[in-house]
């Protein structure tokens, strides 16, 4: 279930604003070239084929309105790279909302969970010459991990009898989403964090002609 994501769109924005014709030797001209498969850039430490692994838990959507009884649970993607990753940021299943996904698990195209971008580093910031503007540019190297996140259930014990009762927690995904945050933020490794909330798209429209 991917986002369309634009990693170039400032770029692209000036390239069409400069009519498809930057000045030469500029970092607009530079990414033209890149374009056109005139410059290539080099993938530094490629991710092992195992970490790209995809599994998927079963969580609880923030915009639709949960059954108490037997709330309806979607399938979410995270790969095995942000899975082991989880517990190093402050994270952990019950806190994102995860159980293991069953036969009653929705498996929808049109379901994008919210999600959390953690980026880790202990480097310092250096300043390399990127491959596609050919300009300097201020780095830090480190790993960037997702981690999809749903609404989580509530544990309620009763003194007398020792049982325990789960209830869904009625935080919102703006909530949800902060106290998250604040736990990332709070490990010294973790040096920014974005946000990309949740979305149902429309599905293909099954379209007629009037009669």
């Amino acid at each position: 279930m991917p986002r369309r994501r634009r990693r170039f769109s400032q770029l692209e924005k000036q390239l069409r604003e400069s009519g498809g014709q930057p000045a030469p030797g500029s970092r607009l001209a530079n990414y033209k070239e890149f374009k056109e498969g005139k410059r290539t850039i080099e993938v530094k430490n490629p991710m092992p084929a195992n970490k790209r692994k995809r599994y998927g838990f079963a969580i609880l959507p923030f915009g639709v309105t949960p059954e108490q009884s037997t709330p309806k649970r979607y399938a979410a993607p995270i790969t095995a790279y942000s899975y082991d990753a989880m517990n190093s940021v402050g994270l952990a299943k019950n806190t994102l909302g995860y159980e293991d996904i069953d036969a009653a698990t929705q498996q929808s195209e049109n379901f994008y969970p919210a999600l959390l971008r953690v980026f880790v580093s202990e480097a310092a910031i250096t300043n390399p010459i990127s491959g596609i503007t050919g300009k300097k540019y201020s780095r830090r190297v480190g790993n960037t991990y997702s981690f999809p996140f749903g609404r989580t259930l509530t544990g309620k014990t009763d003194q007398e009898t020792g049982t325990t009762e789960t209830s869904l927690n009625e935080v919102d995904e703006e909530d949800a989403k902060k106290s998250l945050i604040a736990v990332v933020r709070a490990k010294p490794i973790v040096k920014s964090v974005s946000y990309e909330p949740e979305v149902f798209r429309i599905g293909k429209p099954d379209l007629t002609s009037p009669t």
